[in-house]
């Protein structure tokens, strides 16, 4: 009774955890939410499927016309291409949303009840989204608890293998964050396919053999190279010999083979169907130009220890796996091996596609599809240890945990860049949390440092309702601010500036209506002439709508002078928008 009760708190505290975080992210609690949507990028390729199937009945997805129109500012036409005749394309496989879809069918209920507009994508859509993407991930969990426990996997190293890969990869991220890209769809069907699996291997009931091909076929059609898996099963088995008896019973009995073969292709007819109505054209690739083109020359060791996306580097848990290798190696021999085959294998074919890093994201998103398989040595290590090795695997964990929770953070304020961190970055971000350093990569003067120093009092705008002037110091005892594009301009003079300036704009705000994203530009000027110039976007919108918030941002150029004689601040903002208040410019130089 104490293991259950100990299992229901771990997923329960793990289910909490992700919903607090996606809570506090896009404010299901909250009047507004802090960001507009998940449903972006490659993301919103996922999802385009669902509101083409069960709304705007199978257009080829013309409604996004209307769509980008309706949300000018959401992304929610990523990912699609158009062809030709000016029809949209979805390349991404369907199975993502096909996992999805009940959630999505949930979602266009509430918003038909409560009368939000039913097309796809208000809130009552993305919020059972969010739903849909935690079940997924707590099915996921709880499947790869159950694989462990029929690998004879103890409770501590089954706990330790959950939270490693719960808080300590970015499966974390991908649960609550930039959704629903298919990772963790994938990482669910995977540990649910091969327990499954396990299961038929070990009690021989064809039931788990039927529901095993349903899986691999649903595996499939999220991410093909999930196929991958296959390699692991035949080390399941007790020999080889065991393994050919098997399969070779498996094909006598045809009726068996061909049920299951038809359960596998339910996936996959839908998307083969699906790009036949797109394409006119049977076919299941829909990837047409893009491939694996680094066979040849794959970016192996990159995708492991490099400072881009490497897997050790941005969970650096994952390190466990090569001790937990090594006690396999001594207590496991055969399950060693297909271990090892696998995450060699895998790693490779991920290494050879022609993007090997895949685009913007935190750490490689593609292995989180994997890491179940990645833990088992790591679940053996924590199993096989003695009370002063758990000890230590603990402690390591938590603080692999910490590291890379704190890679998460900075993630989310764009400390880490989205998509070329090098070393020389990676150090100078490394456990970096301080607001200076958000954005520090995305120019090239890294941040305000601590040791600035203000060179002249604070410059104070306020609107006079006429247009501003440049040069001339406006005092007025009003309070708001209503400008419809106001320039705020005003040349400050600054003398024997010795190295950089910054420009930190400082003001209280209050936004009427959604979608907005104000921009402060500064110019700098040397000698009369401009010689910089670097706008920063407010937002993307404000946390709340009709609510004053305190704005502080930190305008760094992006380039060096030895000297800059006068800065001017540009506010751009849509038409009465935006009200603020208390407008405040500081200049600074560095030491």
């Amino acid at each position: 009774m104490g293991k259950r009760w100990m299992i229901f708190l771990l997923f329960l505290s793990v289910t909490y955890l992700f919903g607090t975080k996606s809570d506090r992210l896009y404010g299901w609690t909250r009047s507004a939410a802090k960001e507009a949507t998940p449903v972006y990028s490659d993301a919103a390729g996922y999802y385009a499927f669902m509101p083409e199937w069960f709304i705007y009945e199978g257009n080829n997805f013309a409604f996004h016309d209307s769509i980008r129109d309706k949300y000018p500012n959401a992304g929610f036409e990523d990912g699609l291409d158009k062809n030709e005749d000016g029809t949209f394309r979805d390349k991404y496989y369907t199975g993502t949303a096909q996992c999805l879809t009940p959630f999505f069918l949930i979602g266009h209920a509430q918003a038909n009840w409560i009368g939000v507009d039913a097309d796809g994508y208000t809130w009552p859509y993305i919020f059972w989204l969010n739903v849909g993407m935690g079940f997924y991930a707590m099915i996921g969990l709880i499947a790869l608890f159950l694989l462990l426990r029929r690998l004879k996997i103890d409770y501590f190293g089954c706990y330790i293998a959950v939270l490693s890969v719960a808080l300590g990869t970015n499966f974390s991220y991908y649960v609550y964050v930039e959704i629903p890209y298919s990772h963790i769809f994938c990482f669910s069907m995977i540990n649910l396919c091969l327990h499954q699996g396990l299961k038929w291997i070990q009690e021989n009931k064809t039931k788990n053999l039927l529901f095993f091909g349903f899986l691999l076929g649903l595996c499939l059609m999220i991410r093909p190279t999930n196929a991958l898996i296959l390699c692991v099963l035949p080390f399941f088995f007790p020999s080889n010999k065991e393994f050919i008896t098997r399969i070779t019973a498996l094909f006598k009995a045809w009726k068996t083979c061909l049920l299951m073969l038809v359960l596998l292709m339910l996936p996959v007819v839908i998307q083969v169907w699906f790009f036949y109505l797109q394409m006119g054209q049977i076919k299941l690739n829909s990837y047409t130009n893009e491939g694996f083109t680094n066979w040849n020359d794959p970016y192996f060791w990159e995708l492991l220890i490099g400072f881009r996306k490497g897997i050790f580097i941005y969970g650096p848990v994952l390190l466990l796996l090569i001790p937990g290798l090594i006690w396999m190696f001594f207590k496991n021999r055969r399950m060693f091996a297909g271990i090892l085959i696998f995450i060699l294998l895998s790693t490779y074919v991920l290494s050879s596609w022609w993007c090997w890093w895949y685009g913007g994201s935190l750490g490689l998103r593609p292995m989180i599809d994997f890491y179940g398989i990645w833990v088992i040595p790591i679940a053996y290590l924590a199993h096989y240890s003695k009370i002063g090795g758990r000890i230590v695997i603990l402690l390591l964990v938590s603080v692999f945990i910490w590291v890379y929770q704190t890679y998460e953070f900075q993630k989310k304020r764009q400390i880490l860049h989205y998509d070329n961190m090098t070393y020389g970055m990676w150090k100078q971000s490394f456990m970096q949390t301080d607001p200076r350093f958000n954005f520090m990569f995305f120019s090239d003067i890294d941040t305000l440092p601590l040791n600035s120093v203000q060179v002249g009092p604070p410059v104070n705008f306020y609107d006079v309702n006429k247009p501003l002037v440049s040069g001339k110091i406006y005092g007025y005892k009003g309070e708001n601010l209503f400008p419809e594009q106001p320039f705020a301009a005003k040349r400050i003079r600054v003398k024997e500036l010795e190295s950089f300036v910054g420009m930190r704009v400082t003001f209280k705000g209050y936004l009427n209506s959604e979608g907005e994203n104000p921009v402060i530009t500064t110019e700098y000027f040397k000698a009369g002439s401009s010689v910089a110039e670097k706008d920063m976007i407010i937002g993307p919108r404000f946390d709340e709508i009709n609510a004053w918030r305190n704005i502080s941002v930190d305008i760094i150029p992006d380039r060096k002078w030895v000297e800059v004689d006068s800065v001017k601040c540009t506010l751009i903002v849509g038409k009465k928008s935006l009200q603020f208040k208390d407008l405040k410019l500081r200049i600074f130089k560095f030491n």
